[in-house]
């Protein structure tokens, strides 16, 4: 079988490139544990008993709860230290941040992260070339624990480290010859946060790093759990040791097929839940009147009432649903029942043993499993007579404590609401990120954005200075939404997608273009006619651009997308926007958007958007002030940055006359006016360069759209605005 996938959630990483990181990582701890010297930097002896101790001692035992970011924190923590330390952290760094894939997190961003800490030390030290090269491949999609949790893997690897290097010789020899003796000392050195590994994702993956034919590349023990479950047909007897378990499943398949990955099919199918794991949110605070969290957590279950709908079976259909709320709630009005007949089929039908559930009380919130169908139980009465089983964590958190994101998701109105995408975060803090699958990690929402820095080829490229660039990149980011304005052929469009694409990568950047008769059902999602088998016409609620771009950002949380609207000024915005509006200003808030009423709908903060207006069209005072507050303004003027001169950098790249440049001047000297200014665009082509070219670009862009601008002010646009006119005016003639 050729190079399998081994990366966790389907990358295309096969195992050759995949053991890159192995070797690396492999070359960084034997070298160290055994020589005690730096990989980093040769003859520096940093795998010290000296050197970890003062690491234990300004990291591990000088704990920083402060909410800064993990490299300031470390830096206040490690900054003063030795050399020896200093490099011994980058080096444990290098074990955290090398095995995460590309998807969530780059190779320029894992180098920096290493050389931001190596450059605290006295000397000049970057991470070797020959291990830098590791950094491309990566195997693991990384989510709550890795990237939330640094700290956490950062201070496991500490411990370990400290350990290792104070064993005598030949048990350091020993422990990196055996995969299961390093395994024991590895789990003994796992930290305890109150009742809580934060560490053991890193524990997971480093036994893979070292041990790749021993230990599967798999950092969720849950998901460990389910592939040995599922394979245990394989084994003579289960033992009580998951990961010899797991290596006796995965000889046994070797030993037929060859080399393979648990991630790939038929065997991912067999080992993964019916569909992917989900998050939710029940409420039971308040059900007809009476607090129901309380029995819940003490005879473990949930419940929703609906007490007029009469009994309906576990996996009924949303059709069956419907006709029962029609029959238990005729006097509703359409919305209230489709809104009904939503949660109860989520209840009873999507819910599924496994998925992760939380509810809210006052400021506590619970977190647990659920372990069963939907059943009937009227022990309790009606209102607690829905229910499904629920493996309830009793200890309560706080919601002041919770991430922004989760704290949004926690507002929603509904009886039940999807909690998928932070669920991460809601589990791990409730001590419960074992129960979490590789899909919830995946969603991860409380994830930081990755957003690259602008390199200086791309201002080069765009002839445009990077600052104004940077600024114009970090004001999207902030604000989410944004409009470049100006005159015609300043390069909006132009400027608008190639930014995307710089933060974005092109396929996660696609562009609508607005006209006066768009609407919400183009640009949202609206019914289209359909032809059905029969030859009667149905109607198929179809997404648009919009709708698309959110459910594919849904996806990848840390990575941008970046929606382009061109000419977003054409079109009636509030037409078209609709209750959009209120989600442009409160991002991961749910709204139910008005084709699908049961459907709670948001818009991640992920999701950048870059519209285009010509100034000629319509100013920007005259845009609907509810519109103006949700985006930030960057005008693009011809006589200002980045677009004055931009001309004159083009033709003399491109090593042409500078003629070009002077024309457009003049013109836009005599029309005095900014926002009728003509851009430079239409004169950046290779024709300038000829007469023939010239003179077509100024009969037919220019002069006509000089012609509109100014109908019923100018009598004679040639008279005042022709080539031979300004050309004269300039003192020039044409080749």
């Amino acid at each position: 079988m050729e190079s399998p996938e081994m990366y966790e959630e389907g990358s295309a990483v096969g195992w050759d490139e995949g053991m890159i990181v192995c070797r690396a990582a492999r070359k960084v701890v034997e070298g160290g544990v055994l020589t005690g010297e730096s990989s980093f930097v040769p003859g520096l002896r940093t795998w010290t008993p000296g050197a970890a101790d003062e690491l234990f001692r300004r990291f591990v035992e000088n704990f920083d709860g402060s909410p800064d970011e993990f490299l300031v924190k470390l830096n206040r923590q490690i900054a003063e230290g030795g050399n020896e330390a200093i490099v011994l952290a980058a080096e444990l760094l290098y074990l955290n941040v090398m095995p995460l894939s590309l998807a969530t997190i780059g190779v320029n961003r894992k180098l920096e992260i290493l050389n931001r800490v190596l450059s605290w030390a006295s000397f000049e030290v970057k991470v070797p070339d020959e291990l830098a090269a590791a950094a491309s491949p990566g195997y693991l999609k990384g989510g709550q624990a890795f990237l939330n949790y640094r700290w956490a893997q950062f201070a496991f690897l500490i411990r370990l480290t400290r350990l290792l290097v104070k064993l005598p010789y030949g048990e350091r020899e020993s422990a990196l010859r055996d995969p299961w003796r390093f395994r024991d000392l590895a789990e003994s050195v796992i930290p305890d946060y109150d009742g809580k590994s934060r560490a053991r994702a890193q524990f997971h993956v480093l036994l893979f790093l070292l041990f790749p034919d021993v230990f599967l590349p798999v950092s969720v023990e849950n998901a460990k759990r389910l592939i040995r479950d599922a394979f245990a047909d394989l084994l003579a007897e289960p033992s009580e040791d998951l990961d010899r378990d797991l290596c006796t499943i995965r000889r046994r398949i070797e030993a037929e097929h060859g080399r393979f990955s648990f991630y790939d099919e038929p065997w991912r199918s067999r080992w993964e839940p019916r569909r992917p794991q989900k998050g939710w949110l029940v409420r039971g605070a308040n059900v007809d009147g009476v607090n129901a969290i309380t029995q819940w957590l003490a005879e473990g279950f949930c419940s929703v009432s609906f007490c007029e709908i009469d009994q309906l079976p576990a996996g009924a259909s949303r059709q069956q649903i419907k006709e029962a709320v029609a029959t238990g709630l005729p006097d509703a009005n359409r919305n209230s029942k489709d809104v009904t007949a939503g949660q109860l089929w989520r209840f009873l039908s999507v819910f599924q043993p496994g998925d992760l559930i939380a509810t809210v009380d006052g400021d506590a919130i619970y977190v647990g499993t659920i372990t069963s169908d939907a059943y009937y139980d009227l022990s309790a009465g009606r209102g607690l007579a829905r229910r499904r089983s629920v493996e309830w964590n009793p200890n309560a958190m706080s919601r002041r404590t919770l991430p922004e994101e989760v704290q949004a998701k926690l507002k929603t109105a509904m009886t039940i609401g999807e909690l998928t995408s932070v669920m991460a975060a809601l589990a791990t803090s409730a001590g419960l990120e074992e129960k979490l699958t590789d899909e919830v990690l995946a969603q991860d929402e409380t994830r930081s954005l990755i957003v690259p820095v602008l390199p200086q080829r791309f201002a080069d490229d765009l002839l445009m200075p990077l600052p104004w660039l940077q600024e114009t990149a970090d004001l999207l980011t902030a604000k989410r939404q944004m409009i470049l304005y100006g005159p015609p052929g300043t390069g909006k469009t132009y400027l608008a997608t190639k930014l995307g694409e710089e933060l974005a990568g092109p396929d996660r950047t696609s562009l609508v273009q607005f006209h006066p008769s768009y609407g919400y059902e183009d640009f949202v999602e609206g019914f289209r006619p359909r032809l059905g088998e029969n030859g009667m016409v149905g109607f198929d609620l179809v997404p648009g651009p919009f709708k698309n771009a959110v459910e594919a950002a849904e996806k990848e949380p840390e990575r941008p997308y970046v929606l382009l609207i061109d000419e977003i000024n054409r079109a009636n915005l509030a037409k078209v926007f609709g209750e959009l509006y209120f989600l442009l200003e409160y991002r991961n808030r749910e709204i139910t958007l008005q084709y699908s009423p049961d459907d709670p709908f948001k818009l991640p903060k992920n999701v950048l958007v870059i519209g285009t207006m010509n100034t000629v069209d319509r100013s920007v005072a005259l845009i609907d002030a509810a519109m103006r507050r949700r985006f930030v303004f960057r005008s693009l003027a011809p006589d200002r940055a980045p677009v004055d001169g931009l001309l004159r950098r083009w033709l003399e790249r491109e090593k042409l006359p500078v003629l070009p440049a002077l024309l457009l001047e003049e013109v836009n000297r005599r029309l005095n006016d900014p926002d009728r200014a003509v851009g430079p665009s239409y004169l950046m082509t290779p024709n300038v360069a000829t007469r023939r070219g010239l003179e077509l670009i100024w009969k037919g862009e220019i002069l006509p759209l000089l012609e509109d601008q100014l109908y019923g002010k100018v009598d004679d646009i040639e008279a005042d605005y022709g080539l031979p006119v300004l050309l004269a005016a300039l003192g020039h003639t044409l080749p």
